[in-house]
């Protein structure tokens, strides 16, 4: 009988050794997972901070986006009017109508041609290059 016992004791404690690795083991795996639990709370806190600040620049946008149409669409409206009143002036006095009528001196057409534009940049370039005025013809 006391080997049966010694073998009960040995294979109980051969249960308690097995089942204490499974727990050791099963801890271990805890915290490896809280651990990646805690970095992607981080991530997603760090995501959702990123999707608030590009809301609010989104907004932002937004806003600034509806007053250039509001401004635009006012400046147009100003430059209809405009538009009708000269056409007004021009049809009412016969001086005004004679003088739109006559064509620009050489000299003024050309300050007012430039040439096609793709970018800003070469717009910049262009206005910063020299353009000299053409020397006025004095008469002795």
């Amino acid at each position: 009988m006391g080997r049966i016992v010694i073998t009960l004791v040995v294979v109980i404690g051969l249960l308690v050794g097995g089942l204490s690795w499974r727990l050791h083991e099963a801890h271990h795996t805890i915290d490896l997972q809280q651990q990646t639990l805690q970095n992607n709370i981080e991530k997603i806190a760090d995501k959702n901070s990123q999707l608030i600040a590009l809301s609010i620049l989104t907004e932002t946008n937004s806003h600034a986006q509806t007053e250039l149409y509001a401004t635009a669409e006012k400046n147009s409206a100003l430059l209809r009017e405009r538009l009708h009143t000269i056409e007004a002036l021009i049809r009412e006095n016969d001086t005004l109508r004679n003088w739109a009528a006559t064509r620009l001196p050489d000299d003024v057409i050309r300050l007012q041609q430039r040439p096609a534009f793709t970018r800003g940049e070469d717009y910049r370039q262009w206005l910063s290059d020299n353009h000299p005025l053409p020397a006025p013809q004095i008469s002795p």
